[in-house]
């Protein structure tokens, strides 16, 4: 899958983003709202290989989408897309962006565009997004692209990096009330 918006391609991952992708996943303040552990060369080089042959009909099971800045052709981010293991129909979205590329509108195009895709090409029906609440650019992108906050949980996740529980949002948004 590849697709492209004018400042942008999203497309599979590729062992040539190595470099780029530990730019900003081993980067603690990048992955703070996210759960997840700074990621060691390994383990990038693993998840990419896994990542190069990924496509929309895998079901269950999360997927990254690289996020390419066209006229730098650098990896700036990426894409992450899991669709329900009993519906394709419905699917989950994340989105992590290089600090030096965040505030700049890069993350909003993107999800914007893979959003599109799925809901006017792939005919998904729901897509549903968890965001830390102490991440308000986070929902507020959500909130920008029409997504509406449906649920509060309260100390739902473990934040790996600040050693503690910590509240999310749940936001959804309908393929009909799209565009």
């Amino acid at each position: 899958m590849i697709l492209s918006t004018p400042r942008l391609i999203l497309r599979a991952f590729s062992a040539a983003d190595l470099s780029g992708f530990l730019a900003y996943r081993s980067d603690p303040e990048v992955l703070r709202y996210q759960g997840m552990a700074p990621m060691s060369q390994e383990k990038a080089i693993t998840f990419l290989d896994e990542m190069k042959d990924m496509d929309l009909t895998w079901q269950g099971k999360w997927m990254q989408i690289a996020i390419e800045k066209r006229d730098e052709q650098k990896l700036i981010g990426d894409l992450a897309l899991k669709t329900d293991a009993y519906d394709p129909r419905l699917a989950e979205i994340g989105y992590t962006l290089h600090p030096a590329y965040q505030g700049q509108g890069f993350a909003t195009e993107a999800v914007e565009h893979l959003l599109r895709h799925l809901f006017s090409e792939k005919n998904f029906h729901r897509i549903t997004a968890l965001v830390d609440v102490r991440n308000p650019p986070s929902f507020q992108l959500l909130e920008k692209l029409g997504f509406r906050r449906e649920a509060h949980y309260r100390k739902s996740y473990f934040d790996k990096i600040d050693g503690d529980w910590f509240d999310e949002y749940r936001y959804a948004l309908l393929g009909e009330d799209w565009g």
